[in-house]
């Protein structure tokens, strides 16, 4: 794969124009309404009370949908579009969200302070990933929840290919590369990059879930590809020691 720095990654997300932020919605858009959100919130549990890192937290939805539940929330995110609509949002409405704007791969995250970490689909957006895994891992307390949702490495040709073609092709698959976005890019790694790289660090597999949409919300919104093909995967797992 080409040399590509989270500085770049980051720079992407920050092209972003305020009208674009503000676009994604309070509770994110469609996919992450439907298919990320419910599966989230079943794997975190009960938050009220608990600590919870939303790590890669974008324009903050799903901080505020933690804060809402009664976790106590940090949010972290370095590109500026993103980070400013989540302070923005947090003065307006207060929920007690503390947010720090930084490289997640490079951030000195207070060792064992959270309860619960989420990297709502964040990993698959930074180059230098193990480091952000790390980052993670070790501001988990013992016994604490990492969930990491990221776009289906399996399946990642666009929905709208779907339409054309009623199927989702595969190929170089195990080529890690880069991938253009609309303003960003995503990097496609295996799978079991991310499996291993998890276990590796020190945390016990619990569930993977691969989110299907509902065939009345698939016909509802053209998405019939999520009733038929998983496009996003979800894993959960604790920390061992």
């Amino acid at each position: 794969m080409a040399e590509f720095t989270n500085r770049e990654a980051i720079k992407g997300w920050a092209s972003a124009s305020p009208e674009m932020v503000a676009n994604f919605g309070e509770e994110g858009d469609v996919t992450r309404r439907y298919l990320l959100n419910p599966v989230i919130f079943e794997l975190a549990g009960n938050v009220a009370g608990k600590t919870a890192l939303d790590a890669g937290c974008g324009q903050g939805y799903l901080a505020r949908l933690l804060a809402k539940k009664g976790a106590v929330v940090t949010g972290i995110e370095p590109a500026a579009p993103w980070y400013t609509y989540a302070v923005h949002q947090e003065q307006a409405e207060p929920l007690g969200i503390r947010y720090v704007q930084a490289d997640l791969s490079t951030w000195a995250a207070p060792s064992h302070a959270f309860d619960c970490v989420i990297a709502n689909m964040v990993l698959m957006d930074i180059p230098d990933y193990l480091p952000a895994l790390r980052t993670c891992i070790a501001a988990l307390k013992r016994q604490g929840s990492l969930i990491v949702s990221l776009l289906h490495p399996c399946f990642e040709e666009p929905g709208s290919a779907w339409k054309e073609k009623g199927c989702v092709e595969v190929r170089d698959y195990f080529q890690e590369r880069i991938v253009q976005q609309t303003y960003a890019h995503f990097i496609h790694r295996p799978l079991s990059t991310y499996l291993n790289s998890i276990i590796q660090e020190g945390c016990a597999l619990q569930k993977v879930v691969e989110p299907q949409l509902d065939e009345a919300l698939a016909k509802q919104y053209q998405a019939q590809r999520y009733w038929h093909v998983p496009g996003y995967v979800i894993i959960h797992a604790v920390k061992s020691s």
